[in-house]
């Protein structure tokens, strides 16, 4: 039996979306394999030749998939939020999974999507310490991560201090990029900040502060 790839994802997301453009030449052996599956359906459109459309046991599998991957993103999604509430106990407005934009030296914008940035809840711009913290849950997604210069580029952009937050047992600090640091997570909520960052200067834009406007973080009302 076939087993589905990303690329079989992504080509049923494109037809569940309805924008098959037809035509003989442009199918391939992902729409093959979909189509053998009962996943697809063959048909012909006038003026446009071959087409794919989903059918129900389609959607039904992409249904499935997204569950899947809810359930895979879990243990990441749990310590992020553990992390936050832990920023939030030290006095700080946190953040997760938000977009924000940032300028590239050439020219147009990178989006980033920082698991967790949190500022101090301060009245003082010059105190508020914009800090990302980069979870992960794995050493090998510790590792994909840190070969990855462009991100932390990125992150940057709008955060004095970056942080990778691990599981114990998971990176060491030698193995964290100079300009930034570590913190495990010992016991369940319980974090030690094993390599402290390289600290920078750093100007958030009215664009970013108007994107933290508009999606409010969490904070804890005894601050």
């Amino acid at each position: 039996m076939t087993t589905l790839s990303r690329q079989h994802y992504k080509r049923l997301r494109f037809y569940w979306q309805g924008r098959a453009n037809g035509g003989a030449g442009m199918t391939d052996g992902i729409d093959l394999d979909l189509a053998a599956l009962g996943l697809v359906e063959r048909f012909e459109r006038l003026g446009s030749g071959v087409c794919f459309r989903i059918m129900q046991a389609g959607e039904q599998e992409l249904a499935a998939e997204k569950a899947r991957e809810v359930e895979r993103r879990k243990p990441h999604h749990d310590l992020a939020g553990r992390v936050a509430a832990w920023r939030r106990d030290n006095g700080r407005v946190t953040w997760e999974n938000v977009e924000l934009l940032v300028d590239l030296e050439t020219g147009g914008r990178q989006a980033i999507r920082p698991d967790v940035f949190s500022m101090a809840t301060t009245y003082d711009a010059k105190r508020i310490n914009p800090c990302v913290d980069e979870v992960k849950v794995s050493r090998a997604d510790f590792l994909a991560d840190v070969a990855r210069a462009e991100k932390r580029a990125g992150y940057a952009r709008i955060a004095e201090v970056v942080y990778y937050v691990v599981p114990a047992g998971t990176a060491e600090a030698s193995e964290v990029p100079v300009e930034c640091g570590l913190i495990v997570e010992r016991e369940l909520g319980a974090f030690e900040v094993v390599k402290r960052p390289k600290k920078r200067s750093v100007a958030l834009t009215t664009h970013h502060f108007m994107n933290l406007i508009l999606k409010p973080g969490s904070f804890s009302p005894a601050w």
